[in-house]
């Protein structure tokens, strides 16, 4: 069985990780839109946000108000029919 592909595929993907690992990968990349015309330089805009929002503490206590009409018990597992 040719396993050629598959040790190609193999050696691609642990020289793209170890690239990646070692921030070589995005300049190699970066040159190679470069050379072929099709970069485009990284957005500048600043995401922060421009006031505070505290997060919102929800109460662990809180239970839903009780349904008019509707006189099954929550404790029974019975259907009434």
């Amino acid at each position: 069985m040719n396993l050629t592909w598959f040790y190609l595929h193999c050696i691609a993907a642990i020289v793209i990780l170890w690239a990646d690992a070692t921030d070589r990968l995005e300049p190699a990349v970066n040159a190679f839109e470069m050379s072929i015309g099709l970069y485009t330089p990284p957005d500048t805009i600043d995401l922060t946000p421009p006031f505070y929002l505290p997060p919102i503490e929800q109460d662990s206590t809180w239970i839903l108000p009780p349904i008019e009409g509707i006189d099954i018990s929550l404790d029974s597992n019975i259907v009434k029919v």
